[in-house]
């Protein structure tokens, strides 16, 4: 009787893990919206949210141009990030490496209001001293007449280093939520 009792008590706990693992990784790619999966340890699904200083900053897996990456970060409450400092750019190359390295993150950063002037997403000018662009913005893009006119984080290079390009191009985000 014990024996059947572990066998059948054994068989719901498989059970359970089965339908817990098949829930969550066929409603992954059909969340509403933006809305990122926070971490699950036991099912191995890669972090989204790090939290740094009061902010939180959600590294997307789906790419989207720039306005629809944008619109998805404006969805969780925040913005495309904003980098402020030396610390957190380290911090972003850091997290890009540890989760995303090899790939392109849109930043909240363009000049598409007036070409050569590079502005926020909250309309501040980019203060040139803490820019990390890894070769002066040029507005080449010969597939794109608009230009290149949105900055992201070139996950290819060591030290995470910023580039411009055509804000069309489809490119993972960096979100900031306060």
């Amino acid at each position: 009787m014990v024996v059947l009792l572990s066998v059948l008590l054994f068989l719901s706990l498989l059970a359970n893990a089965v339908l817990a693992y098949l829930y969550y990784t066929s409603n992954t790619n059909q969340l509403i919206g933006c809305e990122p999966v926070k971490n699950n340890s036991n099912l191995g699904l890669p972090e989204k949210w790090v939290q740094d200083k009061g902010r939180f900053y959600v590294f997307s897996n789906d790419t989207k141009d720039w306005n629809s990456s944008r619109q998805c970060c404006q969805d969780l409450g925040g913005d495309p990030v904003i980098i402020n400092s030396s610390e957190e750019q380290e911090f972003l190359a850091q997290q890009i490496v540890t989760f995303n390295a090899l790939v392109l993150h849109w930043i909240g950063l363009t000049d598409r209001q007036t070409e050569g002037v590079w502005l926020w997403v909250n309309n501040t000018p980019l203060n040139n001293n803490v820019s990390w662009w890894i070769f002066p913005p040029d507005n080449d893009d010969m597939h794109d007449p608009m230009g290149e006119d949105c900055a992201v984080i070139n996950g290819y290079l060591k030290g995470e280093k910023w580039g411009d390009i055509s804000c069309l191009k489809m490119q993972r985000s960096i979100c900031e939520v306060p």
